[in-house]
């Protein structure tokens, strides 16, 4: 499936328009208000901090999700997510509307934008480049200081840090190369009819790999692998999803659509949303008392990291992406068989989808 337009290297341009001079924004949102509201009441959302241990039922949605001066000292790339997000808000409010996918391939573009913009503009993205970026030049300048190249002790080296203006920029910039990959993912609807909530987190795109999970294969998985998936909470009662219909067969329905009655379903979706959350998840005041009982469930945040270099030579570049490993149970797809025995690969870039593959090997062409 692939309902992506031109739209996308317009819209990438308004990173880099200069506007009227205007006061800056200092404090950014990664998680867009227009978004939180579906989960709250009154301009106020609950949340639970992970690192504090703490709930708080009424925070301000303008004070939360967000870091200062994440996206730099301007306003042009806070500007142009703003831009975006009104498209966003009208395209999300119709889906909760009238619970279908868009139609019109450039709303579907904008939503597969959303999806892949969500998924990189977080503060854990920023927080994992500066920590890997900082890590490389350690690596590299104890390989300088070793050749007598610079004068630092290792106590020196440690204590180096680096500040980085706008580090999920890179990321961002990326997005014209993804879209494509993501468009052949299958989309549906989650319509959920239990009396729990669906919960979101501070990193709202969760990603999963079922078959990945079954097969025991623990490698980092992404939007181009085979067998990946994504669940995106739009509200406690919708959830919008995108998957390889290659791998999996929807169990519940074939028109993209289905409807989740059992509590024990929503339950392991927002297992799934706690586990892929960084520092923080956001909930409906119903959603409360479940929270209470299962946010002990979250595991460390560790990345799985894949290492370029050797020892002898210094590492110099680590690659790492944090996965979601934990057995997430999800009865509305079925593995085909052909991939229950199929070979997986053990290397950097794991078994990549054939349509991603051939659209990766033009990146470098262009």
């Amino acid at each position: 499936m692939n309902r992506t337009n031109g739209y996308l290297k317009e819209d990438m341009k308004g990173v880099i328009i200069v506007g009227k001079k205007k006061e800056d924004k200092t404090y950014n949102h990664y998680v867009p208000q227009f978004y939180l509201r579906n989960f709250s009441g009154n301009n106020s959302i609950g949340f639970y901090n992970f690192d504090r241990k703490k709930f708080v039922d009424v925070a301000a949605i303008d004070k939360n999700g967000g870091r200062n001066f994440l996206y730099g000292k301007d306003n042009n790339l806070e500007d142009w997510f703003t831009n975006l997000e009104g498209k966003w808000a009208t395209i999300i409010n119709n889906i909760l509307t009238h619970e279908k996918v868009p139609i019109d391939s450039t709303d579907y573009t904008y939503l597969l934008m959303f999806i892949y913009l969500s998924d990189v503009r977080v503060a854990e993205k920023a927080d994992d480049f500066k920590r890997n970026k900082l890590e490389e030049f350690k690596n590299i300048a104890k390989i300088l200081a070793a050749q007598k190249k610079i004068s630092l002790s290792d106590n020196d080296i440690e204590n180096l840090d680096v500040i980085i203006d706008r580090p999920n920029l890179s990321y961002i910039q990326g997005m014209t190369n993804l879209i494509p990959i993501i468009s052949d993912l299958s989309p549906m609807i989650i319509i959920n009819e239990s009396k729990l909530g669906f919960i979101t987190s501070d990193v709202p795109i969760a990603k999963y790999n079922q078959w990945f999970i079954e097969r025991g294969y623990e490698h980092p998985y992404g939007f181009g692998h085979i067998g990946f998936q994504c669940f995106v909470p739009l509200s406690p009662k919708i959830c919008f999803c995108l998957y390889d219909d290659n791998v999996y067969k929807n169990q519940y329905s074939n028109k993209g659509r289905i409807r989740l009655y059992n509590e024990s379903d929503v339950e392991q979706l927002n297992k799934l949303f706690i586990h892929n959350s960084y520092k923080e998840v956001y909930y409906e005041i119903g959603t409360r008392v479940w929270l209470e009982r299962n946010v002990e469930i979250k595991s460390e945040n560790t990345a799985e990291e894949w290492i370029m270099g050797s020892p002898e030579h210094g590492y110099l570049q680590k690659i790492s992406n944090r996965s979601v490993y934990e057995i997430i149970k999800l009865p509305m797809f079925k593995t085909n068989s052909f991939f229950k025995t199929a070979p997986l690969p053990y290397n950097e870039a794991g078994p990549i989808r054939k349509a991603a593959y051939e659209k990766m090997s033009k990146w470098n062409e262009n």
